[in-house]
């Protein structure tokens, strides 16, 4: 066995294996040809048809191929020797299997209108694969099976289910709390309302408890009794005296020192300042238009962190990585909403700052959407954010919303499940206090898509059946 990928050749924990090729010349003359012996168990690690590699070896090497399904022979016609085999392997690891972003090999090939992508489980990243090479006229007439669709199906809806039960307890656990809270109010009402009566009752009762008390320690057999005599007296009084004025001491001792680490800090914040202050002036006399220039940067960056989230994203879009607006989104605290808030002040910041199109603006940014869309949470947040962009923040784009949302699904954004589901529920923009007028005109809106997509499901449904 050895390591899928060159550049991880060296790397003795690396977890992604393969076996090493092996191929035999077999024949001779005109009838000469290379059997690749063990294609089928590379493939297979790779989580690719095996079919896709040996036709990859004929694309390359101009050679007729032939594979057998029931056995498994992998037949490239003509003789070739196992070293240009390894580097042709190695080519297409790179090309199709590896993510373009993080080199993990646990990628999905995806087939989106006459092109092909692999989408990483890793990361999340979406590899664009270049469409000139004669591999992928072959993929696109053979697309990979995607066995697991049903099953992933069946776990979004069961998840869906469980988070529509969680709810619902969620209301009944609120409603008994409320008439919990109702019942002791409506207790403590009914015992103002006796007065007296009452007050009389619980000092009977108390009374009762003191006797019981009392009989208690009849019982014991104990009599206690309290020296009274002048001397006892004095040294109570004494005792307490002392105790009194350590306490006296012990406080003055402590705001004493509290005074002193209060001045001490002042000194210390006084002298801070006036070094500051001497530095600012020195170098304002060296370079007068810099320290301007660095003062304005300052208060122009103060006030991008402390003003609109909006315009701080802004702000990033311009000149940051996608990292570090990643980092900047996912540790915004007490943003209301939560992964839909955060996703909202994205698509705000994004869409409402330029005059392209969203879908435009969806793909040329697809990377950074792409890292808040590897789960079903993250999916319906970005649903949701468009939703109030086309509602709320620019409701005069509303037009630009089949094509959005159009784009969402052809970029991996956005699964099928999680668009049909966001249809159904008018109330989804709720968490952002989306006017439910507002969000029933963006489903009208994107109408002909979502039925588009049902279309497509009941298609695979009767190709399945």
């Amino acid at each position: 066995m050895q390591n899928i990928g060159a550049a991880n050749a060296d790397d003795a924990f690396y977890r992604y294996k393969m076996p090493k090729l092996q191929a035999k010349i077999e024949g001779r003359g005109n009838g000469i040809k290379t059997n690749v012996v063990n294609n089928v168990e590379i493939a297979k690690a790779l989580e690719r048809p095996p079919e896709y590699v040996l036709k990859y070896y004929g694309c390359e090497l101009g050679a007729q191929t032939n594979f057998d399904k029931a056995s498994g022979t992998s037949i490239v016609n003509g003789a070739h020797d196992m070293r240009k085999l390894s580097e042709l392997l190695e080519a297409f690891i790179k090309r199709y299997v590896c993510c373009y972003s993080c080199n993990n090999p646990e990628t999905q090939i995806k087939i989106k209108k006459e092109n092909i992508y692999l989408k990483c489980k890793a990361c999340g990243f979406v590899s664009d694969v270049d469409p000139r090479h004669k591999l992928n006229t072959f993929i696109l007439k053979n697309p990979p099976e995607n066995k697991l669709k049903k099953e992933e199906q069946k776990l979004k809806r069961a998840e869906e289910e469980r988070v529509k039960d969680a709810e619902a307890l969620g209301e009944k656990e609120k409603r008994e709390r409320k008439k919990k809270d109702k019942d002791k109010k409506d207790k403590k009402d009914k015992k103002k309302k006796d007065g007296n009566h009452g007050e009389d009752k619980e000092a009977g009762d108390k009374y009762s408890e003191v006797e019981e008390e009392d009989s208690g320690d009849e019982d014991d057999g104990v009599v206690w009794m309290t020296d009274t005599s002048a001397e006892a007296a004095s040294r109570r009084a004494q005792e307490q005296l002392t105790a009194a004025t350590a306490a006296m001491v012990t406080l003055g001792n402590i705001e004493a020192e509290q005074e002193a680490a209060i001045r001490r800090t002042e000194r210390e914040s006084r002298k801070t300042a006036e070094e500051e202050a001497h530095k600012k002036a020195e170098d304002a006399k060296r370079a007068p238009e810099e320290a301007v220039a660095q003062a304005s940067a300052e208060a122009q960056e103060t006030v991008l962190a402390n003003g609109d989230p909006v315009v701080r994203l802004r702000a990033l879009l311009v000149d940051k990585d996608a990292s570090t607006i990643v980092n900047e989104i996912r540790t915004m605290p007490g943003v209301e909403g939560g992964m839909a808030g955060k996703m909202r002040l994205l698509y705000e910041a994004s869409v409402t700052s330029c005059d392209a199109r969203i879908d435009q603006v969806l793909r040329a940014q697809k990377n950074l959407f792409a890292q808040f869309a590897q789960d079903a949470q993250g999916q319906l947040a970005q649903l949701i954010a468009l939703e109030y962009v086309l509602a709320v923040a620019a409701p005069g784009r509303i037009k630009e919303a089949p094509y959005a949302l159009k784009t969402l699904y052809e970029l991996d954004l956005v699964e099928e499940d999680v668009i049909l589901a966001w249809a159904q529920r008018a109330d989804a923009g709720k968490l952002l206090a989306i006017p439910i007028e507002g969000g029933k005109a963006v489903r009208k809106a994107v109408k002909p898509v979502v039925d588009w997509l049902r279309q497509q499901d009941d298609d695979d449904d009767e190709g399945c059946d």
